[in-house]
């Protein structure tokens, strides 16, 4: 059984996840979800050194994703997905070539610095965990 206090630092870990993700990606049903899976598809082949590169070259180098994968991933209507993606490339964290979805390098620096601060409370959580392994031993 777990205890309270690493209960406690898991909870805070997620939450920070879901909390950030949906407050720095427009506070919007779907949303980080959806970036989540068109990045998820973009980054199997990029094998630049600098994920925040120009667009161009993240184009030329990522696969390009598509509505489908987003409805099936979601479990949502290839409608409804299609609705949202189209109001991510209006913000500009979608782009959309030769019907491709790329993550856009606004989106990309954003997520750069929450991806930082996860690794931040991974070392955190890593340290807690470790404490209590050498505590139990």
């Amino acid at each position: 059984m777990i205890n309270t206090e690493n209960y406690k630092a898991i909870e805070n870990f997620v939450a920070t996840i879901y909390s950030e993700d949906i407050y720095k990606f427009g506070g919007k049903s779907y949303y980080p979800q959806i970036l989540k899976i068109i990045s998820s598809v973009n980054l199997r082949s990029f094998k630049e050194e600098n994920v925040i590169c120009d667009n161009h070259t993240f184009i030329s180098t990522a696969i390009g994703s598509n509505i489908n994968a987003v409805a099936r991933g979601l479990k949502l209507p290839r409608e409804t997905s299609r609705r949202k993606i189209e109001e991510l490339i209006n913000l500009n964290w979608i782009i959309k070539k030769n019907s491709k979805l790329y993550v856009s390098q606004k989106w990309r620096t954003i997520n750069q610095a929450h991806i930082n601060l996860l690794i931040e409370k991974i070392k955190k959580l890593s340290k807690l965990i470790d404490k209590q392994l050498i505590l139990a031993a």
